[in-house]
């Protein structure tokens, strides 16, 4: 679909319509800067053997690329480019996440201290003791069921339709702002996942973790004992900030521009990021910081994306962009 740009011209109010694409060249230049800032770190810090570890990961990313821009061709073909913009997110989004994958057991491996006593020291500051949380959850089996659901099962489905749906249904600005926002806060969290590692709360709090917070426990410290795996673990291997709340808040975000899917987005991104505790997987510090993570980098992303309405050069007449 085409967009429609109404030019204001004179002080009688004429318009003038015509048919043209928006720039996005700024979003892929913002795009491309932050794969290298990703791509540099995971070459130059990588421990030994972790790139021949990473094999699969870049052949499979290589081969799924070129797919991914099929669609983007097809529109481009029909010259619609509202639509070819929104669908060149997708190869996008995939080399970001295969960067993010190799990057996050990366900076794990770097073995700096683990700082869970600073963060429950924070958390006690703030008022907040993840235990108390737990029992009180414990104490409302309804509650407690629907908050561990949450945080089990409702993550995944609100990203694949964050992922898929705005770029597939010509949602441009949209879906630029979600691949962007993640980008930049992968960019932006790398110095405190590298520095300021941490377990989970059943550490410092000493409550009995379950089997999957022994699983991922386990594979943060083999990966600080030098073993660089991409396993089923990785989701968990960062505590600080809380990218569970951070993905939810960016989901919910990007999918405001589907009336029937906006206010259930919101309603299971509060529950996720209330979930984050109940279930003894982050301090409360991890969920504020994921929180303050998602609006940094939409703020960030918004001002990329604002450089893309603009004056027609030389003309003095604003563009005003009906989607």
């Amino acid at each position: 679909m085409a967009l429609t740009v109404i030019a204001k011209s004179n002080p009688a109010g004429e318009q003038a319509k015509m048919t043209t694409p928006v720039p996005s060249g700024i979003v892929h230049l913002a795009l491309a800067c932050c794969a290298i800032v990703l791509l540099v770190f995971c070459v130059v810090a990588a421990p030994r053997g972790a790139l021949h570890v990473a094999i699969p990961l870049i052949e499979t990313t290589l081969l799924v690329v070129p797919l991914l821009l099929i669609p983007a061709a097809y529109c481009h073909e029909r010259k619609s480019w509202e639509r070819r913009d929104s669908t060149l997110m997708l190869p996008w989004t995939l080399l970001i996440a295969a960067l993010i994958t190799q990057a996050a057991p990366t900076t794990v491996a770097h073995a700096f201290p683990l700082r869970d006593s600073l963060w429950r020291s924070m958390d006690e500051h703030l008022g907040i003791r993840i235990p108390d949380v737990m029992r009180f959850t414990a104490a409302h089996p309804h509650l407690q069921a629907l908050l561990t659901f949450s945080y089990y099962w409702l993550l995944h489905p609100l990203l694949l339709c964050a992922i898929f749906l705005p770029p597939l249904m010509g949602k441009r600005l949209a879906a630029q702002r979600f691949i962007l926002v993640n980008a930049i806060a992968f960019v932006v969290a790398l110095p405190c996942m590298l520095f300021l590692p941490s377990v989970g709360p059943w550490v410092s709090w000493h409550f009995e973790p379950n089997r999957l917070q022994l699983a991922c426990e386990l594979t943060i410290q083999s990966l600080r004992t030098g073993v660089l795996s991409t396993g089923d673990s990785f989701g968990g291997i960062i505590c600080f900030p809380s990218f569970h709340v951070f993905w939810a808040l960016v989901g919910a975000h990007a999918l405001q521009p589907f009336r029937w899917l906006r206010y259930p987005a919101i309603l299971i991104a509060g529950l996720i990021a209330v979930s984050t505790m109940s279930t003894g997987w982050h301090y409360a510090v991890d969920v504020f910081s994921g929180i303050l993570l998602a609006v940094l980098s939409t703020i960030i992303a918004n001002a990329v994306l604002g450089q893309i309405d603009r004056s027609i050069p030389g003309s003095g007449k604003s563009l005003e962009v009906a989607q």
